[in-house]
């Protein structure tokens, strides 16, 4: 979008450019990706206001609007701060009927958390997919003590040889692997952790039965080429860069230090800053390349200062040894994390691992199931089961291509706004992505959000 098209912004108005710009742009789906605090939030709901308040003709009614945001306090922020920008209009136009009708209509907006929005189309379309309309919400924690007792049966099944699929030697087998004194705390929270993960899928079983494939690779595969190598090397690099660009800021605080104790430094700065960049470059290259690197990085211990020497120069050294300390705990989490075995080892340890994670599959799959008999039986979805059921009435039976209410709601709303973007996960994306219009070109989704700190994504 280029500057003609956006109003000129006042010389009072409190926005940056670049948010100023995210306010008016249009005409195509919008991330916008900052850091927080940087009022990524304010720029979203400023957006929702002009939407509203702009002249005849370009204007949207509130309920031709989805906002989508996590916290229900968020949710009822958004709508206080359109409240108010709603009645100081109102107050400057008493005889603006449209302008009194969106304050009618506010209330009934859908404005809400993506649970709440996903609720409403159970509630509405429960008929299309044979669900319950008289379906109860558990709480978190009815959901969790239902999801205990599942488990806890699902694994007494197991060891005593009663699921069919799964002998008692394989789980045995499963046990030793992950625990050392047969307990089953380890397995419990493997399982939990596998179903979760399988439910953030649009298709959950689907994925399950797809993952014992990833572990399917000869002896000889590089780590680079294998499923989980592809899928891990990009968080792997993004820190990578992280720790880079963290040390050339340490570099940069090293060498304006003019106190001579801390001369030594320039040359320690230097000699991190050109390692972690080596690190970085090989890994670009290849994960064998850059293991020997990783494994092989020593931190020289740096020259000090103290409180009784000038002042400037000690807040030099805080804030270089400051940046340089955090540069060395990002690697130190990649070492540990990544790094802490050879790519051949890791490459061994998958082919082993192949037959244990098929075992921890099925259980999975006996978890999954067993767990949705007895929400079934006592009458209660929980919020995974919402997003699932909500993708099932927007999708044609067996595809992820839009139905007929997934259309309706294309229709209806004019813009689909996102708060908080980086934590939506696989499913929660295809769900906007089935009621937003277009595609990323001429769509109309609008998402706020740091993508560096995104905790769910892939």
């Amino acid at each position: 979008m280029t500057m003609s098209n956006i109003p000129l912004k006042p010389a009072e108005a409190q926005w940056t450019d670049e948010q100023w710009k995210a306010i008016w742009a249009k005409g195509h789906d919008i991330l916008v990706s900052a850091a927080a605090g940087s009022g990524k939030t304010a720029v979203l709901i400023e957006r929702l206001i002009q939407k509203i308040l702009a002249p005849e003709g370009e204007r949207i009614n509130v309920d031709e609007l989805l906002v989508v945001t996590f916290t229900n306090a968020s949710a009822a922020e958004m709508r206080n701060r359109m409240a108010e920008a709603l009645e100081k209009a109102i107050a400057k136009d008493p005889e603006n009927e449209f302008l009194r009708l969106q304050l009618n209509l506010l209330n009934k907006a859908q404005i809400s958390t993506l649970h709440s929005f996903c609720l409403s189309i159970c509630r509405e379309y429960a008929y299309l997919i044979d669900l319950d309309p008289g379906f109860r919400l558990a709480s978190p924690d009815e959901a969790a003590l239902i999801q205990d007792d599942v488990l806890m049966d699902v694994l007494e099944r197991a060891y005593g040889g009663q699921l069919g699929d799964i002998t008692v030697d394989e789980m045995h087998q499963l046990v030793d692997a992950f625990t050392s004194d047969r307990h089953d705390q380890a397995i419990e929270a493997i399982l939990q952790n596998m179903y979760n993960t399988s439910r953030v899928q649009p298709d959950p079983y689907a994925w399950l039965h797809g993952l014992p494939k990833s572990y399917d690779i000869e002896i000889d595969t590089s780590i680079d080429e294998t499923y989980i190598g592809k899928n891990v090397k990009h968080s792997i690099l993004q820190t990578l860069q992280q720790v880079e660009e963290t040390m050339r800021l340490a570099l940069q605080y090293a060498q304006t230090a003019t106190l001579k104790k801390l001369e030594p430094n320039k040359e320690f700065f230097a000699k991190d800053y050109a390692e972690v960049r080596a690190i970085r470059e090989q890994f670009e290259l290849s994960w064998d390349a850059a293991y020997e690197l990783v494994k092989s990085k020593v931190w020289d211990r740096i020259k000090n200062t103290t409180a009784k020497d000038d002042p400037e120069q000690h807040a030099i050294y805080q804030k270089m040894k400051e940046l340089r300390d955090l540069a060395k705990s990002l690697l130190a989490d990649l070492q540990k994390t990544y790094f802490s075995r050879s790519p051949k080892l890791f490459i061994q340890e998958m082919v082993a691992t192949k037959p244990l994670i098929e075992t921890l599959v099925k259980l999975t799959i006996h978890y999954s199931e067993s767990f949705k008999a007895e929400k079934l039986k006592q009458g209660v979805l929980d919020f995974s089961d919402l997003e699932h059921f909500t993708l099932e009435i927007l999708t044609e039976p067996g595809s992820l291509e839009p139905s007929a209410v997934a259309h309706a709601y294309k229709n209806r709303f004019k813009e689909v706004l996102v708060d908080e973007y980086q934590d939506t996960n696989i499913l929660q994306e295809t769900i906007l992505q089935l009621v937003k219009s277009g595609s990323a070109a001429n769509g109309n989704l609008f998402m706020v959000g740091d993508v560096k700190q995104s905790i769910v994504r892939p």
